[in-house]
């Protein structure tokens, strides 16, 4: 169920905001948290940004001033995240809808990946570390940076560091024995791609589950957190077509052929074209 009144209005209005806001300046657990309320109407958030103050105030505490190697401080986070307040990932019940909600994740201590790396990153920031998630397919890690050294960490499982074998051997469980590890599989990703991510373990669930109607809200807020995403407003238009609602799906193909030519994506232009096309001759 999605939130009503004046609190979807403001949570509408704050993820609108982020969407207009240069990449750098989003807060990744602010949002998330805002995602989070979606899906849960009348969740107070002062108690969940309370805690993450507690997780800040004791990764400081435990990092002191030092500048520590990245293999230190990699492993205090991991202690103040996974060891003290026992984040780890959920094994056992991976594809519960709870462990793509960030609220859901603080009350149980267990999530995603890429939850569990969101708070790795919010306390990172905090401490000003050098921390990003990367490009990683199927399996969200993370990159610290100290001392001019870096090093992959799993958020999933406690923290732990990870060497291009462990590395290939999760992509190999992705994609199957013949994947090789690419530069692009290690690149650094924007706050607003994480939280995309994000937001997609909700999207596939529900496209997989036969909830359409569930598919086009969480569409919708992602189409809020970025509204220049062509492909975006495509899947809305296949979505609003599914539940029958071919005006609302001429207009996502329109602005998808708007928004893919403007930034030279002539493929996804090309693919709502036709999809507008072949809508027009339905209705007519």
């Amino acid at each position: 169920m999605a939130p009503m009144g004046s609190e979807t209005s403001f949570i509408e209005r704050e993820l609108r905001a982020a969407g207009d806001m240069p990449d750098g300046k989003i807060d990744i657990a602010h949002v998330a948290l805002l995602l989070a309320a979606c899906d849960r109407p009348g969740l107070p958030l002062a108690p969940y940004r309370g805690h993450l103050a507690e997780l800040t105030a004791a990764a400081r505490d435990a990092m002191g001033a030092e500048d520590h190697p990245v293999q230190v401080a990699a492993g205090i986070l991991a202690g103040v995240l996974a060891g003290r307040f026992r984040y780890l990932g959920d094994a056992e019940t991976y594809d519960d809808p709870k462990n793509a909600n960030l609220a859901d994740v603080i009350d149980r201590r267990k999530g995603l990946p890429v939850t569990l790396g969101i708070l790795y990153l919010h306390v990172a920031a905090r401490l000003g570390l050098d921390m990003a998630g990367l490009n990683f397919p199927g399996h969200f890690v993370l990159r610290l940076r100290t001392q001019g050294e870096a090093l992959v960490i799993d958020p999933f499982n406690g923290g732990q560091p990870l060497t291009p074998a462990d590395l290939l051997t999760l992509l190999r469980g992705v994609e199957g024995p013949q994947a090789r590890l690419t530069p692009e599989a290690c690149e650094a990703v924007g706050t607003r791609d994480i939280l995309l991510r994000l937001e997609n373990n909700i999207l596939s669930r529900a496209i997989r589950g036969g909830d359409y109607a569930r598919a086009r809200e969480v569409v919708t807020r992602m189409i809020w957190l970025a509204p220049q995403r062509a492909g975006l407003r495509f899947e809305l238009g296949r979505l609003e077509v599914h539940a029958g609602h071919m005006g609302a799906a001429a207009d996502a193909f329109a602005t998808c052929v708007d928004i893919a030519t403007d930034i030279g994506e002539t493929r996804i232009a090309g693919m709502a074209e036709e999809a507008l096309r072949r809508l027009k001759t339905r209705l007519n």
